[in-house]
């Protein structure tokens, strides 16, 4: 099975150098990187040329015209080029622990999509992490936040499978996994969505509806979010959430119906 790993980013370079960085020293590389880019500037591309020269895989460069927030759309744009059987999703300001993508092939199943949680590094150790050119976090390690979604332990997961069974809209697509065909079935994102907030779980409760189950990567498949400002939230993406409740497609996704 082969295994994309698309990153969402807007002129963060130096957060994404980070990100690429864990990505080239995963235990299973994933098959191609896709940086799914909501128009960044040139030192974007620059970084992303820089590492393409000696990545352990392909980096595709997937670049939209900066017109506002538009993640959906990026990642849209990211899914039009994949090549590869499986799709895992982050953005661009996440540290990958290195088993992150082995993790994430070993919980692929047909019928299921995946979504795991995520911890919060603190704006000291963010900026310590960034001019120190550093990946290295463990759960222990100082200016963790939410540290128990960074405890690796991979055979505790089968008991944390009905963790958040009443919560049908949890889940996040800074990490998230999906065959490529069920997220095309799903006709993927809604790029109508502009501005922060509720594409991803918008997608998720379209993935349900189409029948799959969601599965809870807990205890592996750990990142670590670096600091950066909140995002204000967007109240107009709410309606289109509503309307899309019963629906499995979208019609402004991967293609345009």
């Amino acid at each position: 099975m082969k295994v994309s790993l698309i990153i969402t980013t807007y002129n963060s370079p130096d957060m994404l150098r980070l990100c690429l960085m864990s990505a080239a020293a995963q235990t299973r590389v994933p098959d191609e990187v896709i940086i799914a880019d909501d128009g960044s500037g040139d030192d974007t591309r620059l970084l992303i040329e820089e590492f393409s020269r000696n990545f352990p895989c392909p980096i595709k460069h997937a670049w939209q015209e900066d017109r506002g927030f538009r993640a959906a759309e990026a990642r849209n744009n990211a899914m039009r080029i994949c090549d590869c059987d499986y799709v895992v999703m982050i953005d661009g300001d996440i540290i990958m622990e290195r088993h992150f993508i082995a993790d994430h092939s070993r919980l692929a199943q047909r019928g299921f999509f995946v979504v795991g949680s995520r911890s919060k590094l603190k704006p000291a150790i963010t900026n310590h992490l960034i001019r120190r050119k550093s990946i290295q976090r463990h759960w222990y390690s100082r200016g963790v936040k939410s540290r128990f979604n960074s405890i690796y332990m991979p055979w505790l997961t089968r008991w944390t499978k009905d963790l958040y069974k009443k919560d049908w809209d949890k889940g996040r697509s800074a990490n998230m996994a999906a065959f490529l065909d069920d997220l095309k079935a799903v006709n993927g994102f809604d790029s109508d969505m502009v501005g922060y907030g509720l594409e991803d779980t918008d997608i998720i409760v379209r993935l349900i509806n189409y029948g799959l189950k969601r599965k809870w990567a807990k205890f592996q498949a750990i990142e670590y979010h670096l600091y950066h400002k909140e995002k204000s939230f967007v109240e107009s993406n709410r309606p289109l959430l509503q309307n899309n409740l019963t629906r499995t497609m979208c019609k402004n996704g991967i293609k345009k119906l």
